[in-house]
Order: structure tokens, then C-alpha cells, then sequence
């Protein structure tokens, strides 16, 4: 057995939140002896076969997504996205081909027909993203995953995408949708060590995601979100409340900011 499938495991046992410890239990083992078999890359068929039935995967999704990892977030050129922002329904598009939806899943995901999603596969391949094949088939020329710049002109949009999320979330609650939202006084130290473990758990998310991208089926697939912020409570610019109203030696309020009233 070679490298590339012991790495395709090792992704699979991140996504599962699976240690060498907890692998080894379940096979009857010990640890050293999981450790020596990843260290080394080498092991008999059914030595593998029973590593994969203790993480819960089948082999043959292990050696389907042997060369296909997260792998480093790309970019796209900054005119391109000059000229996504000015066409919010085609970068939405191009969003949802970079996550994996084929045309026909975003057709029945957004209720278009046949000649619309042609017409804007055609605005993405004039714009160098896509290649139109057969079928309403398209090939992303873009390498996934995909980081786009926050700074930039699409940041409104991306504003108004997250916005409108969590107004759906609080919403939804219970039924569809987890909405947790407080404000804690914390040491610095505390708040870095939940940042770090929030980002941990979202890198699980996505590798699990992956995982499934390439082992199931479109139409078993279901879109969800992740948004999550961390950060010292900027609270005038959240919750501003200014001066009293009957404090008169108090400096009028910046124009363009309006306070609660008192």
C-alpha cells in the first residue's frame, strides 16, 4: 500500500474527529501499533480493509478521494471580480458551481429554466471561469476552493449574503437552522484558545463536506451555511447609545450616527 491512500485516511480520520488512540480501540490494538502502520505507509490488504471498518469508511471511497484534498485556497483576479460584483445573480451562480452543485442541481436549487442557466454559463465562460460542455455541462477553470477577497468590491454583497442568513436562521430556529449570539468579559488568552478551536471545527466541516462531495450522490447532497464571528465586542459601532438626552454639557452626536434614546 503507498503514501497517497494513507493520506487520504488520515484526511478521513480529521473529518471524523478520529485520533490513532481511538483507531486503535476500536481495531483491538494498540497505538504504537496504528502510529508504526501510518508512519511507515505500508500494510496488507486486510490489515487496510479492517482500518477502514474501524473509522466507518469504505475502501473504495478512501481510494476514490486518493487525489482529491481540500488541497490551498485559490484566487480569482481582481477584474473578475470587479465584474461579479456589478452582476450579483452570476457570481451567486459561479459560488454555487465552485461548491459542487452541477447546472442541473442549481436549476432545481433556484428555480431556473434550462435557457437561463445556459446564458449564464455562457457570462462565466466569457469570463474564464467555466468551459460549457455537453448537456449543460460546465468545467470550472478555476481551482477550488476558492478565497475571495473580503476587502474588495464584493464585500457588500458578501455583507448582504450573511446578513440575510442569519435573519433566516433566527427564523428558522429549532426546526432548521442553530443561531447562538452573547457577549462574555474574557481573558485574552481564553478568547484565542476558542477562536482556535472554532477554526478547528470548521476545517472538520469542510473536510467532511469534501468527503461527501465526492462519495454521494447531488441529489442525497443538501447546501448549508457556516457563518461565524469572533472578536473583541467593538460596542459603539454595534450597540451605540451615546449621551443621555438631558445631558446637556454632552457633545451633539456625530452626523450620520444616530444614538438610542435615553
Amino acid at each position: 500500500m503507498n503514501g497517497p491512500i494513507f493520506e487520504a485516511l488520515k484526511r478521513t480520520l480529521k473529518a471524523k474527529g478520529l485520533t490513532y488512540r481511538m483507531l486503535a480501540e476500536r481495531m483491538g490494538v494498540s497505538e504504537p501499533t496504528v502510529k508504526r502502520i501510518f508512519h511507515e505507509k505500508n500494510c496488507k490488504l486486510d490489515r487496510l480493509v479492517e482500518i477502514c471498518a474501524a473509522a466507518d469508511v469504505e475502501l473504495e471511497n478512501v481510494l476514490g478521494s486518493m487525489n482529491r484534498g481540500p488541497g490551498p485556497a485559490n484566487h480569482v483576479a481582481p477584474e473578475i471580480e470587479r465584474k461579479l460584483a456589478a452582476r450579483p445573480a452570476l457570481l451567486f451562480v459561479f459560488i454555487m458551481l465552485s461548491e459542487k452543485f452541477t447546472p442541473q442541481g442549481i436549476m432545481r436549487s433556484q428555480g431556473l429554466s434550462e435557457a437561463s442557466m445556459f446564458l449564464y454559463l455562457r457570462d462565466l465562460e466569457a469570463l474564464g471561469l467555466v468551459e460549457i460542455g455537453r448537456g449543460l455541462s460546465a468545467r470550472l477553470l478555476v481551482e477550488t476552493p476558492i478565497q475571495w477577497n473580503f476587502d474588495g468590491p464584493l464585500r457588500p454583497l458578501f455583507e448582504m449574503t450573511n446578513k440575510n442568513f442569519i435573519g433566516w436562521a433566527i427564523s428558522h430556529l429549532e426546526r432548521e437552522a442553530s443561531f447562538v449570539s452573547f457577549s462574555r468579559r474574557m481573558r485574552p488568552e481564553t478568547a484565542q484558545m476558542v477562536r482556535r478551536e472554532a477554526e478547528e471545527l470548521a476545517e472538520r466541516a469542510k473536510l467532511l463536506a469534501h468527503h461527501d462531495q465526492h462519495t454521494t450522490p447531488e441529489d442525497q447532497l443538501i447546501g448549508y451555511k457556516w457563518t461565524f464571528a469572533f472578536g473583541a465586542t467593538p460596542f459603539p459601532a454595534i450597540m451605540p447609545i451615546g449621551p443621555h438626552a438631558r445631558d446637556a454639557g454632552a457633545a451633539a452626536p456625530a452626523k450620520g450616527r444616530r444614538a438610542l434614546p435615553a
